[in-house]
């Protein structure tokens, strides 16, 4: 093959990616738009129904039959099951996501129709507006719509729950305590002689008991002839603590969770919710019992008005430690556009290398899961930090600002 054969082959390479890039973008704006149209499709058929439920119940003795209603919209929702392929109780929920969108995000509603919006996302939307008092609706769509259009589903979420919670007008002590009257264990058979065993806890025990499996599990994946995944190894650490295998000499000793607390809240003087690290907000009462009471708990102080970290514990970290939490307290999460991996699972990178000169210092670390890692230093990817954060360059071309830390 000749020189210019190879320069030839390099250049339509880049033209059938740039080509296939765009097909893979307009597929997912053509995906959204034909999901939307469905979920209006069925929001409009079981409005027609319940309007003329003669329609799908033949002819009715009175003006108005709520009985006739009823059968029609039933009939109407297994119609569409049918000609759709679809469990009636899937109907109901589409019929269910559009309604909340339409009347209590209609912005959202109208860029999600035009494509603007995944799929996903307007899923998101829709499961935490439905639960918001009427007052709410516009702030909580206020504070989400942009995000909506440019965030991944994962790291949209912890956004949106973000959002539910500031405007909500109830205080969330009071949803809390009515939350966790809720909590329960239970057990859901699976195939081949395994099951399913789910725990609604509070998030500040959830999180902790999560950390502690963590720790046991990369603790026990150090041994020599163990073969076990990560994730075989914390199912195998919570199945023995559990049914009471094991004991005082559990590998995962001094787990520390993170929670961040505005200083007024800690001095009673104000209500802020805190932030229970890899999770989002919580009552301003558990962040002051955890800032006080608690030792497995990691503290940090911010600022009432400008959200600036004042204290950080450090009894049990020397200073490099200190500079890690640091950024792992910043950064929360990989700093990779749409990756949603905890800081306790990412590697610390030198944003400009050591061999070029980079230095070991808050403003030139960046918190990357090894994936991610990997991903910077063995191909095209590029990544520099602006005013406004991590700016990523992809191999062909597109900018991409890092998401903002999840809350």
């Amino acid at each position: 093959m000749e020189a210019g054969d190879t320069l030839l082959d390099a250049s339509s390479a880049e033209v059938r990616v740039e080509f296939g890039m765009a097909r893979a973008e307009v597929a997912l704006r053509s995906a959204s738009m034909a999901f939307a149209e469905q979920l209006a499709a069925i929001d409009a058929t079981l409005r027609e129904a319940r309007a003329f439920p003669e329609v799908f119940v033949g002819p009715i003795a009175g003006a108005f039959d709520s009985d006739a209603v009823v059968f029609a919209e039933r009939a109407a929702v297994a119609d569409l099951a049918v000609r759709l392929g679809l469990a009636e109780q899937t109907v109901r929920a589409q019929a269910h996501e559009a309604e909340v969108l339409l009347h209590r995000a209609p912005r959202v509603w109208a860029r999600f129709r035009d494509g603007d919006i995944s799929t996903p996302n307007a899923g998101v939307v829709a499961d935490l507006a439905a639960s918001l008092p009427a007052g709410s609706w516009e702030r909580f769509e206020n504070e989400i719509l942009e995000q909506a259009a440019t965030l991944a589903p994962a790291r949209f979420r912890a956004r949106a729950r973000d959002a539910r919670e500031r405007v909500q007008p109830q205080q969330i002590v009071e949803r809390h305590a009515r939350r966790a009257e809720q909590r329960r264990v239970w057990l859901e058979p699976d195939l081949d002689g395994m099951c399913w065993l789910s725990a609604y806890l509070p998030a500040t025990i959830a999180r902790r008991a999560m950390t502690h499996l963590d720790r046991a599990a990369a603790s026990l994946a150090t041994r020599p002839d163990e073969t076990r995944t990560l994730a075989q190894l914390r199912a195998d650490v919570a199945g023995d603590l559990l049914a009471g295998v094991l004991g005082a000499s559990n590998p995962a000793v001094g787990v520390a969770v993170a929670v961040t607390v505005p200083v007024l809240t800690l001095l009673g003087r104000g209500e802020e919710p805190g932030i229970l690290d890899g999770y989002g907000p919580i009552d301003a009462q558990t962040a002051r019992r955890l800032a006080a009471h608690a030792p497995s708990f990691m503290r940090i102080l911010t600022h009432p008005v400008t959200g600036t970290v004042l204290d950080i514990d450090r009894t049990s970290y020397r200073p490099p430690a200190d500079l890690k939490c640091w950024v792992q307290v910043r950064g929360k999460v990989c700093e990779f556009p749409g990756c949603g991996r905890l800081a306790d699972d990412c590697d610390l990178d030198h944003t400009v290398a050591w061999a070029d000169g980079g230095k070991t210092s808050a403003d030139n670390l960046a918190l990357l899961c090894r994936s991610h890692h990997r991903l910077k230093h063995n191909s095209k990817w590029a990544v520099e930090r602006t005013k406004s954060g991590l700016q990523w360059t992809s191999p062909t071309g597109a900018i991409r600002t890092a998401d903002p830390p999840p809350f």
